[in-house]
């Protein structure tokens, strides 16, 4: 089963767990580039104020075809209770071409819900796994058991 790793990370900690899933997995990673400045206190605001409003943006091409994969994995952090942007972007223009998709999200607080919901309306899939990871233990480093955990919980083989 060919498997992709997908995500947009504005601070680097949905990155950090999407590099530890492509490592775990063997499989190929893409990052979402936006094209908005987002970085700063200017585009963190920017950033939930475009998540509330269910915005779309302008993304860099990808270099992974989605249709090529099985399993797409698709992380995104937790944008004021939202999928971000960049990643409501990228399953709006890929919803076609997926089979089977799992999520992940990191946020800083316990509601992975909001952006989890917003994923599944997008794609118009359910996914066969969800994954969401806090902040304080992507710094503490004690996420670790959780990606182990969402890991067995995916259809892949050979790992």
């Amino acid at each position: 089963m060919r498997s992709l790793i997908v995500y947009y990370s504005r601070s680097g900690q949905t990155a950090k767990i999407a590099r530890e899933l492509a490592d775990a997995l063997k499989c190929d990673l893409e990052e979402i580039i936006d094209t908005k400045k987002r970085s700063g206190i200017l585009g963190w605001l920017r950033s939930g104020s475009d998540a509330m409003k269910k915005s779309l943006t302008v993304l860099e091409r990808a270099v992974n075809d989605p249709a090529e994969y099985d399993l797409i994995v698709i992380g995104t952090p937790n944008w004021a209770g939202h999928v971000s942007s960049p990643v409501r972007t990228y399953i709006h223009q890929n919803q076609a071409k997926f089979k089977e998709l799992a999520f992940f999200c990191t946020a800083g607080s316990n509601d992975f819900a909001g952006p989890f919901n917003d994923m599944h309306e997008i794609s118009r899939k359910s996914p066969v796994a969800t994954l969401g990871v806090r902040g304080k233990k992507i710094n503490d480093g004690s996420y670790k058991s959780e990606v182990q955990e969402f890991i067995k919980t995916l259809p892949v083989n050979d790992i």
